[in-house]
């Protein structure tokens, strides 16, 4: 038997159940899970909207998307069984993790390896198919499962599909605009708009992925987050809601090489920190927005044209980019986000911290290896 979590109405406790271990499809797997992340993107579901600025959109207006559901999407484990045509290349007992944005397979989008963008995609492994809130994961094709090194902990490792992805995708991003204005001036300074889970996997890779000239600087409103940014050795701007778009570009600029930043990356992208990051920006800066926390801001249309920037969106990153990202984790042993545990019986509590702020770093759920 297996045990899961069920998110079955919105805004209320999740349901714990047990039902049969699901046999492998054809093509794919049974993972046993060992560490699941509780990721801002299962609050969306609990909650079952994502602020789109100007609207809300309900998962439950996709008629394919029923509830109840089973959310978690960042998972890692080893490989319990396979179907009967899945990959020699995966093995039962393999250290995996699951790439859980599965698209449809046939459009444009999926043969090119850009399911994230797939007009046709409903679900996704913890996204409207069953997740990493129970004890054992159907993959629909080993395709989408990743092995993990030795070197490499499990609980590190189930970050890595979508926080460590999404952010790994946005310093890929940042590289290339901090790659030309190093170019052009010799050095260049990147700003990081939240320190939290996704913010400080987003400066590690940073530290990891550009030029050693680049200087990095973390900016966020709560002080205990940017505490372990500066005891990684990040300099750390504490901003506070009250500030407008210029006192908050006024004390960031102090920070920077030459008064602004060449590129910054918004993890949280809230109307708030939308309007800081343009402020913080200059002529021929790209700006990364990465959050979903919503809402809207005014772009002066003018300065984004005289002044040549780049608005750049990511939402998360392909298949290829998960296996770059597991290798380079290896190479380089990054450190991971504080790490706050919890069973699966405790899962709606770390949401509910979650939801509340209340989490330091990453919140995962813990099942016996």
């Amino acid at each position: 038997m297996m045990k899961r979590a069920q998110i079955v109405e919105p805004l209320k406790p999740l349901l714990i159940t047990e039902i049969s271990i699901p046999k492998p499809p054809q093509n794919g797997a049974v993972i046993k899970t060992c560490f699941s992340g509780i990721c801002h993107s299962d609050l969306n579901q609990w909650r079952n909207y994502i602020d789109q600025g100007e609207f809300k959109k309900h998962f439950t207006d996709n008629p394919n998307y029923v509830l109840p559901i089973v959310p978690g999407h960042e998972i890692s484990g080893v490989v319990y069984s396979l179907g009967e045509a899945s990959a020699e290349s995966i093995k039962v007992g393999d250290r995996v993790v699951v790439y859980p944005w599965i698209g449809c397979g046939t459009c444009g989008y999926c043969v090119n390896n850009n399911t994230p963008l797939c007009d046709r995609r409903h679900h996704g492994v913890g996204i409207g198919a069953p997740g990493g809130y129970a004890t054992y994961v159907q993959v629909p094709d080993t395709k989408f499962i990743v092995k993990v090194p030795d070197s490499v902990p499990l609980n590190v490792a189930c970050m890595l599909p979508c926080s460590g992805l999404t952010t790994y995708s946005a310093v890929k991003v940042a590289k290339v605009a901090v790659e030309k204005t190093t170019l052009y001036k010799g050095k260049a300074s990147l700003l990081v708009i939240g320190s939290g889970g996704l913010g400080l996997w987003c400066l590690q890779l940073a530290r990891s992925l550009l030029p050693p000239t680049t200087k990095i600087v973390a900016a966020d409103i709560n002080e205990k987050s940017l505490k372990v940014a500066s005891e990684q050795g990040f300099e750390c701007i504490h901003w506070n809601l009250e500030m407008t778009k210029e006192e908050a570009s006024k004390m960031a600029a102090s920070k920077s090489y030459d008064g602004s930043y060449d590129c910054v990356i918004d993890v949280v992208n809230s109307s708030w920190t939308a309007e800081k990051a343009f402020g913080c920006s200059h002529r021929g800066s790209t700006i990364v927005m990465v959050g979903l926390f919503g809402g809207a801001f005014k772009l002066p249309l003018p300065q984004m044209v005289h002044g040549a920037r780049t608005l750049q969106g990511v939402l998360t990153g392909v298949l290829p980019d998960l296996r770059e990202l597991v290798q380079l984790v290896e190479k380089k042993s990054l450190t991971p986000p504080p790490i706050i545990y919890f069973s699966l019986d405790d899962a709606y509590e770390g949401m509910c911290r979650l939801n509340e702020g209340k989490l330091q770093g990453r919140g995962i759920i813990k099942y016996d290896e």
